[in-house]
């Protein structure tokens, strides 16, 4: 009778656990933006980010005018220090108007407009500067710069955006200051440069530092076109 006892009471007390053997469905495909790293059966779930870096979005809240962020100048170290500063690059064979464009970092509050009347013509680079001033003074020889947009950007990772005239995102870059972006930007003497403006500067490893202390309004210094 005691030993019916003992095994009736375990019985009744045993918890069957039956969660690894359901069924968890959800999208599968690490590349999506939705990724369900518990899912483990397909279920057609998934969703891509846009060309706006949008999940699940139709490319309608960005345009490709062909502007592209080149250079980005987040941290200067204490013995050349021009304050921060990102330069913009015409790759294209067109004329870019892009006067009344905004330039903001994560901060929708944070806002610089480009001079109405700015445009930027094949092949051509522009300045945005955090202080005209003191960009001027260390880099003397590069006329095409605006500013102040008196804002500084985050040494530990920012982003940097650009909107046209009607608020659509025409480019936008997220850097970091740790693998796989360039660290040697992050308070030495390199600016971070793309390495070729047809690459996909969303990635951190499109990007290198700069040789030396940048070079605004040239050719990057790390360009590869292969």
């Amino acid at each position: 009778m005691i030993i019916m006892g003992l095994l009736f009471y375990s019985c009744e007390n045993t918890i069957i656990d039956n969660s690894k053997d359901s069924p968890s469905y959800g999208c599968t495909d690490s590349t999506a933006c939705n990724f369900n790293a518990d899912a483990t059966i397909f279920d057609n779930s998934c969703e891509y980010v846009d060309v706006c870096d949008v999940c699940d979005g139709d490319g309608s809240t960005c345009i490709k005018y062909g502007v592209v962020i080149n250079e980005i100048n987040y941290w200067s170290s204490d013995e050349f220090n021009p304050e921060d500063w990102v330069e913009l690059h015409n790759p294209t064979v067109d004329t870019i108007p892009i006067g009344l464009w905004k330039f903001k970092d994560d901060d929708d509050d944070h806002v610089f407009t480009i001079p109405a009347d700015q445009i930027l013509n094949p092949g051509q680079y522009l300045i945005l500067c955090e202080d005209t001033i003191a960009f001027k003074y260390y880099f003397p020889d590069v006329g095409n710069f605006v500013g102040d947009f008196g804002f500084g950007l985050k040494s530990e990772g920012d982003q940097v955006r650009l909107f046209d005239i009607n608020g659509l995102l025409v480019d936008r870059v997220e850097y970091d200051d740790i693998d796989p972006w360039p660290t040697g930007p992050d308070g030495t003497w390199p600016t971070l440069e793309l390495i070729h403006p047809s690459r996909d500067n969303a990635l951190g490893e499109n990007w290198a530092a700069a040789d030396g202390n940048g070079t605004p309004g040239v050719q990057n210094s790390v360009y590869d076109d292969k």
